[in-house]
């Protein structure tokens, strides 16, 4: 016959061992949700990059074709010497 100490033990040492696997779950599910995290910052911060870029070769692009642009009109303004 099973004693009521014994199974208040045995009760005791289940609850525990849930408790103890329902940390492990947690703390999976916050890793889980710290590496999405890292993930999104990163996605963020590569999106950020890629603007920044796209704007400066956007600028340079620009420069370069005001600078054509002037160089074609001086060389037809120049003075022919013949």
């Amino acid at each position: 016959m099973v004693t009521k100490k014994k199974v208040a033990a045995a009760a005791k040492r289940a609850a525990k061992r849930m408790a103890v696997a329902a940390d492990v779950a947690l703390v999976e599910a916050g890793e889980a949700a710290k590496q999405r995290q890292r993930g999104r910052a990163l996605k963020a911060a590569l999106k950020a990059t890629g603007k920044a870029a796209a704007i400066a070769a956007t600028t340079v692009a620009t420069l370069f074709a005001v600078r054509a642009a002037a160089r074609a009109r001086r060389r037809r303004q120049a003075p022919t010497t013949t």
